[in-house]
């Protein structure tokens, strides 16, 4: 069974030329320094023209990253830590734009100020 972390970003300007190179560009250099071994599925941002519908016209941006589905829960905690850090990057990026995220179906709770860790301590990597 696998588990994702999802995320949309909505506001009502429209995400700039620079906003997206800038995510990108975080986007990839976590994948790049990816610290826990073999990366599992990289940070992904989906193509807004296939993601927008009708009421979804305000959205900026929108992903998910699958999570590895083997390894002991403070493991898994820090991986899921790595790709909130990329997340929290992105969201300082982005003025004005309000925040979904969750794993699976537990909301996570983000805000433009507040970003969410879990509490685990940092593993020796």
């Amino acid at each position: 069974m696998s588990v994702s972390l999802y995320y949309t970003a909505k506001r009502p300007q429209t995400i700039t030329l620079q906003e997206q190179a800038a995510c990108q560009e975080i986007a990839a250099r976590y994948d790049a320094q990816y610290p826990f071994g073999e990366l599992y599925e990289g940070f992904c941002i989906y193509d807004l023209e296939t993601c927008r519908g009708g009421d979804e016209a305000d959205v900026i941006l929108s992903g998910s990253t699958k999570l590895p589905p083997e390894g002991d829960a403070e493991e898994l905690f820090c991986i899921i830590n790595w790709w909130l850090q990329c997340l929290g990057e992105i969201t300082d990026n982005l003025p004005g734009a309000q925040w979904h995220v969750h794993i699976d179906d537990t909301d996570l709770p983000w805000s433009e100020e507040v970003h969410y860790l879990f509490p685990v301590e940092e593993m020796d990597r």
